[in-house]
């Protein structure tokens, strides 16, 4: 391998041979110790040979002792390179240019992103970047260390436990870790739990106060569920209750689907938009016929500069429109109760507070009539009925 490069450093051709005495001239050039090889016979009075560039200017009088000819079939290595390169010094200068600037541009800093920030302002964040030299335009490689990066951010943002910095292709990310300060309890008024609705009680939890019901109680909206006056009944305290106090609440609805549906179809004619996309910003080079039709349903696709695992700000965008049409599309009954059952169950789960779940149903009637299905459903569901309510205490 190392002779290889030497024999490309150095210059070769390849050349072809005519002549009755090719293996004398072969001879003589070993003698005289020229390099040759890569040698091959074609027939009697014919063959080829790869010779060294400056063995090769020796060669002429071997060719007029031996009465044999020769033509270059091509010439390779570093001496030919150079001669191409002044021939076209416009080409590979403006390769060159290209590399160096593709060089440059992958090491600029073309945005600056903050995660992890919740207290802290992320315009904050950015103004002691750029206090400490972290600036859009600016080159990685004139940054100090990340290390004595992220010592400086953390000495001038106080209200952060750590700081991490890291360059990802020609972005800064800063990432923050805000210090956990304690939290300080609001004072609560003293209140009830009271019952938003009326529902047979499944699970209580008290957080404080105390429960005056009991699992399988029925309770009817506005009745105290947790109570926020504890201790002897003559002298109560007044604390404000807190808990979850879970039951079974009944509901009935009606839901009426049609058996006619109306869809968007894909009608097979297109529209494609082009655009330069530099960081947020997009210029449209391409799409301005206007549009055969009204109603579409757009696709896009991006592809981002890359050079190895650096990304560039610049991108190509495709933006493809495809034309919709409203088609109506009768469905059979069993979809349609289906769909019926479905939109049901939606508005049940719509009327419950979070954390809430359906624990039974039964479709109580169902019919077709007129194109339509009616359906009318009885749902069980298990859900959080406490609300708050304030204690009034006489003489405040």
């Amino acid at each position: 391998m190392q002779h290889q490069w030497l024999k490309w450093f150095n210059g070769y051709l390849v050349i072809i041979l005519r002549g009755r005495r090719i293996e004398r001239l072969i001879n003589l050039a070993v003698q005289k110790k020229m390099q040759v090889w890569n040698i091959t016979r074609y027939d009697d009075q014919r063959g080829k040979i790869n010779i060294r560039l400056e063995d090769f200017f020796l060669l002429k009088p071997l060719l007029r002792e031996t009465g044999c000819r020769m033509q270059i079939m091509s010439r390779h290595g570093f001496p030919f390179f150079l001669t191409r390169v002044r021939e076209r010094y416009a080409f590979f200068g403006g390769f060159l240019l290209f590399i160096i600037m593709l060089f440059l541009l992958s090491n600029v800093i073309w945005s600056i992103e903050v995660v992890g920030n919740e207290k802290i302002g992320k315009y904050e964040v950015l103004q002691v970047a750029e206090k400490i030299g972290i600036q859009q335009g600016k080159f990685s490689f004139m940054m100090d260390e990340p290390d004595k990066i992220q010592a400086k951010l953390l000495e001038n943002l106080p209200e952060a436990s750590w700081v991490g910095f890291q360059i990802k292709g020609t972005k800064a990310q800063i990432r923050v870790v805000e210090k956990i300060l304690p939290e300080t309890k609001e004072a609560l008024s003293p209140r009830h739990l009271v019952a938003k609705k009326s529902a047979v009680i499944s699970t209580i939890f008290a957080e404080e106060g105390k429960p005056v019901v009991r699992p399988d109680d029925f309770v009817k909206k506005g009745d105290i569920l947790v109570s926020g006056l504890i201790g002897k009944a003559e002298s109560p305290t007044a604390v404000a209750a807190r808990g979850r106090v879970e039951g079974e609440v009944w509901y009935e609805t009606e839901v009426i689907v049609p058996i006619e549906q109306k869809q968007a179809v894909f009608v097979g004619e297109s529209h494609r938009n082009f655009y330069i996309v530099w960081g947020e910003k997009q210029i449209k080079i391409w799409g301005y016929k206007e549009l055969p039709f009204q109603n579409y349903e757009i696709k896009d696709q991006k592809w981002v500069m890359r050079w190895g695992d650096k990304s560039f700000p610049l991108a190509w965008k495709t933006e493809d429109l495809h034309a919709v049409e409203t088609q109506e599309k009768l469905v059979d009954e069993k979809q349609a109760q289906d769909m019926a059952i479905q939109a049901a169950r939606q508005d049940i789960l719509s009327k419950m507070g979070n954390g809430g779940y359906i624990k039974e149903e039964k479709v109580l009637h169902l019919k077709r009539e007129n194109d339509k299905v009616y359906i009318k459903m009885h749902v069980v569901a298990i859900e959080d009925i406490a609300v708050e309510q304030p204690i009034i205490i006489e003489g405040e």
